[in-house]
């Protein structure tokens, strides 16, 4: 498993800088990412997230299964999820482009961040190329 001993390039919202983009829950503190033996009570609270914004009500229901597909797919080594919205329709057995609408509308209720790795960039959507990671907004908070 990767532990990051130093800041990544390729996965800036692990940071050790403080600042009010912090704020929104998203960026990791680098000191926390650094934990070893966390994995467990990381993964409690990414359910708790899961659970907290599953009680949204301007949500669809397609728009929380592929919320559930991101939990259960979330990554401790990245702090993100980043397989292709294609896989998240096959496991919750929805169709690629009901998943695809699902996420956007995650992603425009700020549910979750779509990031391209390496580049500093937040995607208002999810588009081809690149590999995207998809981040629980608000999980760090929980922390």
């Amino acid at each position: 498993m990767k532990r990051f001993k130093t800041i990544d390039k390729d996965h800036w919202w692990i940071t050790a800088h403080t600042s009010d983009r912090e704020r929104a829950g998203v960026f990791v503190p680098l000191e926390l990412a650094r934990r070893d033996g966390d994995f467990s009570r990381v993964r409690t609270v990414v359910w708790a997230w899961y659970r907290r914004e599953c009680g949204r009500t301007d949500l669809s229901v397609s728009a929380k299964l592929i919320m559930w597909a991101l939990c259960e797919r979330w990554r401790y080594e990245t702090w993100s999820s980043h397989d292709a919205i294609s896989y998240y329709a096959k496991m919750t057995g929805v169709n690629r482009k009901t998943s695809g609408r699902a996420m956007t509308e995650l992603i425009e209720k700020e549910v979750v961040w779509c990031v391209l790795e390496g580049e500093q960039k937040r995607l208002r959507k999810s588009q081809p190329g690149g590999k995207k990671h998809f981040l629980l907004v608000g999980l760090v908070d929980l922390l």
